[in-house]
């Protein structure tokens, strides 16, 4: 009975139901606005505005800023407006993900890279890479 259950849920659906990539589950919940895929090249528009159509009561319209650990990795998303903060930092093979650059740097102070992701814009890592 809290959003959490309900992000699994739409997760869930999207991902293992409707067999949608992690990308493509992170595009309809987080889907970009209709003027920012307006701008992108033909196929690029398409394939984001299908998913906005045929997934559109999914979209997630308030803040959040989600981790989703699955087999062999895990995926950092926040909401598209970035109402959430999320901060992604770097060192040798290690990732780290927190709501502020100074919980990274209390954990690493070394830190070799580190950004804020934009706005729905996921972070996919993997055991063996880091997907951007």
């Amino acid at each position: 009975m809290t959003d959490t259950e309900v992000i699994t849920y739409i997760v869930d659906f999207l991902v293992r139901k409707q067999g949608l990539s992690l990308t493509e589950m992170s595009n309809v919940i987080a889907a970009p606005f209709w003027s920012t895929i307006s701008r992108k090249e033909p196929a690029e528009r398409e394939r984001l505005s299908y998913l906005r159509n045929a997934f559109a009561s999914l979209l997630i319209t308030g803040p959040f800023s989600i981790l989703l650990g699955f087999e062999g990795g895990l995926l950092a998303l926040n909401d598209r407006l970035k109402l959430r903060s999320m901060v992604v930092g770097e060192k040798g093979d290690m990732v780290y993900i927190a709501s502020e650059e100074a919980a990274i740097r209390v954990i690493e102070p070394n830190v070799e890279r580190i950004w804020s992701p934009r706005g729905g814009e996921p972070v996919i890592v993997t055991l063996d890479h880091l997907h951007k």
